[in-house]
Formats: C-alpha cells, structure tokens, sequence
C-alpha cells in the first residue's frame, strides 16, 4: 500500500444531517480534548481529518476543519478502484484504543496519467450501494476481498464482518501486501 493516503468518513446524506444537527455537549468537548472526539469537527486531532463523498460525476475528498482544502475527482479521470479491508490499530489514543483493532475500508484509486490515491474510512455498508452507483459511471470497484459478496445485506455486515476479519485478516493481508495491522497515521 502507499506510504501516504486520506484518512476520510465518508460521508452519506444521513451521515451528514446527523454532523449538522448534534449538539456539542460537555462530554463531547471532553472527549475531544482528549483526541477522542464524537464529532470530527471538533478536534484537530480526530483522526477524521477529511470527508469523503462520491457525488453525481465526482468524488470530493475535503478537510471538514477547512472545506476549502479540497481535492476533486472527476470519475472520467478514474481508471479503476481497488477495495481492500485493511485492520487499524490506533497507537498513543490509551490503552483501549492501542489494544482494540478495527477493519477498515481501503481504496487504492488508480487515476489516468499513472498515479494513484489511497484513501482509509471506517467500514461502513452503505459503501455497497456508493459502489452500485459508480457502475453507470463507468467506474470499476474491484472488491479483493469479495466483501459485498460474504455480507450481502446489512444485517449480515454488522454481525459477521468483524469476526470473519479476526479469523481470516492476517492471511489475507499476507497474500495482498497489507500491513497487519496499519499502526502509523501518516495522512496527507
């Protein structure tokens, strides 16, 4: 995988309707004090530095503390896009976070002229129907890990996706170049 890539939420019309109505609350600003922060725009430090949507004929990666710092994608200049689960442990966020590990999603987006993107958000299973929308795009996904195909619905995502990638993940990473599990935060 690359050396540098965006740390993003992707960010769904739900997803973002709930970011503009939650109230920051004293625990909320505790916690992002803290780095753990429940609303990314709180803190500098939450490892969401950046939103990720996939619009009509666009994906947009944008910083949420500055929406001017903005990179946009026109999916014409997209070649294909590889989907991996990558596993993601947070180090220096406490011993919770240090010991608990998450599986993540990972595109590597090859853009015409040879270069590529990688960009890292947490798994969520409404990326399936993102993926649905980028085919009359012309965009390929190719799911390396037949995600989508193992979960087909959200009930099945939720409560199997996390075990199958406890069991299987260090084989797979192995097979496909992964580290295991990502550690560094080196976001761009």
């Amino acid at each position: 995988m690359k050396q540098k890539y965006y740390y993003a939420r992707l960010m769904t019309e739900k997803r973002k309707k709930s970011y503009a109505s939650r109230t920051k609350t004293l625990m909320k600003r505790v916690a992002a004090m803290s780095g753990f922060a429940v609303d990314p725009s709180m803190s500098m430090s939450h490892p969401f530095i950046r939103g990720c949507e996939f619009r009509y004929n666009e994906m947009e990666l944008y910083r949420l503390q500055d929406l001017n710092d903005t990179i946009t994608i026109p999916y014409n200049e997209i070649k294909w896009i590889d989907f991996f689960v990558v596993a993601r442990r947070w180090a220096g966020g406490g011993v919770m976070m240090a010991l608990n590990v998450m599986y993540n999603f990972d595109l590597v987006i090859h853009l015409e002229g040879d270069r590529e993107i990688e960009v890292e958000f947490p798994s969520d299973y409404s990326f399936k129907t993102i993926i649905e929308q980028l085919k009359p795009a012309n965009v390929p996904v190719i799911d390396q890990f037949d995600v989508f195909v193992n979960f087909p619905d959200e009930r099945t995502f939720k409560k199997e996706f996390v075990p199958y990638f406890q069991e299987h993940y260090s084989d797979l990473a192995m097979e496909n170049g992964l580290e295991d599990p990502r550690v560094a935060f080196n976001p761009m």
